[in-house]
């Protein structure tokens, strides 16, 4: 069941008699189940319930007016060790009462389960994944005006940029946003700065602009901040490596002249890191981004095999990467000058 269908149900006041709630993304997960149950009496069961308990409930006629949920949240029914339960369960679904309505909320779903495919047969299932880019936009700026603010279609990416798609994260970073901002209406590139916490990828994405720069100062307190906030060195280093292959990709992809959206589709990545990357490509050859990709995993061998520390290891490397670029820089400007 596409998220919109249930929204329809959920306005109209005409819920079905079943729904299986899941997804990565739980912010809409809980969304919906809070969304569902405005306005109705409730039971709820939580883990591994015996199936004849929930039935049981499903079954009582309801003491109030309008329908009865039962909610049952990560029953582990859609996992293969409660596959005796899953089936008993299976089997009574088209046996739901009128007025009741059952809602699966689940964190572990495995699509090969004949429960499973049974719910989706009967088109009850609802996917909870991270929104495309336009639509994430659009729920912060709608968002944003609930909460008596606006925010730009730009501003709403920076602010993506900067606290990553998590939806919780971002409704948390929106709320201090909100109280942050006081009797201003307007929500700027700066207010987003001042007081939202960036996510380590755009901590990277910062990094690999100074080491781009041959800014080596700046490239190394950004990594001493990461320290700082408890960041492992390894996942720093991982992160660096896996941001210069998508500046490396997204270059090549450039050079065949692919738009971005195109380039954003093929890689599997948000628009707006697609554009965060072809920029900092600038500052790079293709060459350039080989060797410093080799650096990196030869930085990675020294720390594994004890040669170096992992801080000082990353420090060094950073520290190398950042000279050559001001070498590069260097040198470009003279054959300019010349």
């Amino acid at each position: 069941m596409e998220q919109k269908k249930l929204k329809d149900e959920i306005s109209r006041g005409e819920l079905g008699k079943l729904y299986l709630l899941y997804g990565e993304e739980r912010f809409l997960v809980q969304y919906y189940a809070t969304e569902i149950a405005k306005g109705h009496h409730k039971d709820t069961f939580e883990g591994a319930v015996p199936a004849h308990e929930i039935m049981i409930a499903a079954d009582t006629i309801p003491f109030s007016p309008g329908k009865r949920l039962i909610y049952v949240k990560d029953s582990n029914l859609f996992t293969a060790p409660r596959k005796a339960d899953a089936e008993e369960i299976a089997n009574y679904l088209e046996k739901i009462p009128d007025d009741t309505t059952i809602v699966f909320i689940e964190s572990e779903v495995d699509k090969r389960g004949r429960l499973f495919k049974k719910i989706v047969k009967m088109n009850a299932d609802v996917y909870c994944e991270t929104p495309a880019p336009p639509a994430m936009t659009k729920w912060i700026i709608r968002t944003m005006k609930e909460k008596g603010k606006i925010i730009s279609d730009g501003n709403a990416n920076t602010l993506q940029r900067t606290c990553g798609t998590n939806m919780a994260n971002l409704f948390t970073e929106m709320d201090k946003l909100a109280h942050y901002l006081g009797n201003k209406t307007d929500v700027s590139s700066a207010d987003i700065k001042d007081i939202c916490t960036p996510t380590l990828e755009a901590r990277i994405f910062d990094l690999v602009k100074a080491m781009g720069a041959g800014n080596a100062s700046s490239a190394l307190n950004h990594y001493r901040n990461m320290l700082f906030l408890k960041e492992s060195p390894f996942v720093i280093l991982s992160m660096i490596i896996r941001q210069l292959r998508i500046i490396l990709l997204c270059k090549v992809a450039s050079e065949k002249n692919l738009p971005r959206p195109q380039i954003a589709k093929d890689l599997n990545i948000r628009d707006f890191v697609i554009s965060e990357a072809l920029t900092q490509g600038k500052r790079f050859t293709k060459d350039e981004l080989i060797t410093a990709l080799k650096n990196c995993q030869d930085t990675d061998t020294k720390i594994k095999t004890g040669l170096l520390s992992p801080e000082i290891g990353v420090e060094v490397l950073l520290a190398g990467l950042s000279v050559l670029n001001v070498q590069k820089i260097f040198t470009r400007m003279i054959v300019l000058y010349l």
